[in-house]
């Protein structure tokens, strides 16, 4: 007998979607869920319900109901489900935490995601040779989760900072933000400030400006006759080309054909 054959994989891969998923009690293996970013809802029997941003890792195991999704916008999701004998010394000595449901926030994602990425690369290879290799990286990522450094303990003042920046900027998308010069008035570095409010929203901050920026320009082409470029200028984007390029990217239809089909005018 192979000495890895007592671990089974089931199944793993990586989901972008805002999936929900029930589990009854009655299924048979564990899982490794690991959320790279985006919000998740976890609720599982005999434990709290908690909603967070990851990065962060939830165990689901047998013998529990479970369930999980994303309550708001996508969440970017990668995932390792496994079974057999192994997984009882797994449960016995630690390295794998009896504990469905419980997170575990990631405080050095980098690292991790490219250790679970492969993983995942391991496993699509399909050979024997690959399996062994794929249970040892399964052992070396479950020493990761229950060995993570710790993580950083943001004031309430910063994390109220960001969370209010989210706010101002959902509301008026049109102004002529500098997201460095953001991160400096909460104090903390610009990579920090990119993690906590990628946490708070599921995107970058980038991101997540050009996005409100699209939807106000959307409305202005769907309840005035001002011309394109001035809903260019009015929106924040500085330019018709650069508006025009981005309004199709999101919108799959030029600013042009977007007022043609939802027109508020009489």
């Amino acid at each position: 007998m192979n000495y890895f054959d007592d671990l089974e994989f089931i199944c793993y891969g990586n989901s972008r979607k805002n999936a929900y998923a029930n589990c009854k009690r009655n299924f048979e293996y564990y899982g490794l869920q690991f959320i790279r970013s985006g919000r998740i809802l976890v609720e599982c029997e005999d434990c709290e319900p908690w909603q967070d941003s990851g990065p962060l890792v939830f165990f689901t195991a047998p013998g529990r109901n479970f369930s999980y999704c994303t309550p708001t916008g996508t969440r970017d999701h990668l995932f390792i489900c496994f079974r057999g004998d192994r997984v009882r010394r797994y449960l016995a000595s630690g390295l794998l935490p009896d504990v469905c449901g419980r997170k575990f926030p990631i405080t050095a994602p980098e690292d991790f995601s490219e250790a679970l990425e492969n993983l995942l690369r391991t496993l699509r290879r399909g050979s024997s040779i690959s399996h062994c290799k794929a249970v040892l990286q399964l052992e070396n990522i479950l020493l990761q989760v229950i060995n993570q450094p710790q993580i950083r303990q943001d004031g309430n003042d910063t994390v109220d900072s960001v969370r209010d920046l989210v706010r101002r900027i959902a509301e008026h998308p049109e102004k002529r933000w500098s997201l460095p010069e953001e991160a400096a008035a909460c104090r903390i570095s610009q990579v920090h400030f990119r993690r906590l409010f990628t946490r708070e929203t599921g995107v970058s901050p980038q991101a997540y400006l050009l996005d409100h920026r699209v939807r106000y320009a959307a409305q202005l082409l769907q309840s005035t006759d001002m011309l394109i470029k001035e809903i260019a200028w009015s929106s924040g984007f500085g330019g018709a080309f650069y508006f025009s390029r981005q309004f199709r990217k999101m919108m799959n239809m030029s600013p042009a054909e977007y007022r043609k089909k939802f027109s508020n005018k009489l």
